[in-house]
């Protein structure tokens, strides 16, 4: 690994456990150890200001306390995906999908992840069909572009028959939770089984979790409400469920009217 991917991977990790309301670590050898090691291969902690991740622990300065986001932009973060190594499913990647949107959106949707194609689907974040199907959906709850951002949970377009592991989502995780900080939302829409249980820590079936709202514990003690429902790429298979879907999105969009 070489020191600018062991730092992105240690910037995924601290954007990881801020999202689990982690604020510091507990100040110990093997702390003090690592960051020594990562001195010795000239890998520095990035700090708020001078734009470098940190590792807060307990008896550190006020200087070395990380921003909730990693100190990056979401265009930043959206070069970092583009290069991203920290999983085998670079090798396989055609495009990234960062994703898009208003940078203070009402709404974060969050959806899996997008099958490669034979063109490799450039410009598409759920697939050609799945994006036409989605906008509809918004269009159709009355938000505008700026009130959405729609991403994935892995940001790797993914082979077909491909089904990212627990390591791959581990390694991407990083990057959503550093978007959901700087995007603040006000309500979060997941859109299939992946990404409903990795934010909810839950193994439950989407059909018992959909239709209700639950909580996502955001960094800083931020509760933000969060609904499951089917994925675009269900629904083409299974049209029968559009309507429980749109009854979901009626649930968030009067959810995202009561927060205004």
């Amino acid at each position: 690994m070489t020191s600018a991917e062991l730092l992105q991977s240690i910037r995924s990790l601290v954007a990881y456990h801020q999202s689990c309301g982690i604020e510091h670590y507990r100040r110990s050898p093997a702390l003090d150890a690592g960051l020594r090691r990562l001195a010795a291969v000239g890998v520095e902690p990035r700090t708020a200001a001078g734009d470098r991740t940190a590792v807060r622990a307990t008896g550190m300065t006020p200087e070395a306390r990380p921003s909730p986001a990693g100190a990056l932009t979401l265009a930043e973060l959206a070069e970092e995906v583009a290069c991203c190594r920290l999983c085998s499913l670079c090798q396989t990647r055609k495009v990234s999908t960062p994703g898009e949107g208003g940078a203070n959106p009402d709404l974060l949707v969050v959806g899996d992840w997008l099958v490669s194609g034979p063109g490799g689907n450039s410009g598409s974040i759920f697939g050609e069909q799945q994006d036409q199907m989605l906008y509809r959906m918004i269009a159709a709850m009355e938000l505008q572009p700026a009130q959405v951002f729609v991403t994935n949970l892995i940001k790797c377009s993914v082979p077909v028959k491909v089904r990212p592991d627990a390591d791959q989502i581990a390694a991407c995780l990083g990057y959503l939770t550093q978007q959901m900080a700087l995007l603040a939302p006000r309500v979060i829409l997941t859109m299939g089984s992946a990404p409903t249980q990795t934010l909810l820590g839950s193994s439950r079936p989407l059909i018992s979790v959909r239709g209700r709202f639950h909580t996502f514990r955001a960094g800083e003690g931020r509760q933000i409400p969060l609904m499951p429902t089917f994925h675009p790429s269900y629904l083409l298979k299974n049209p029968e469920m559009k309507q429980p879907t749109w009854n979901d999105l009626q649930a968030v969009q009067k959810k995202i009217t009561a927060s205004l």
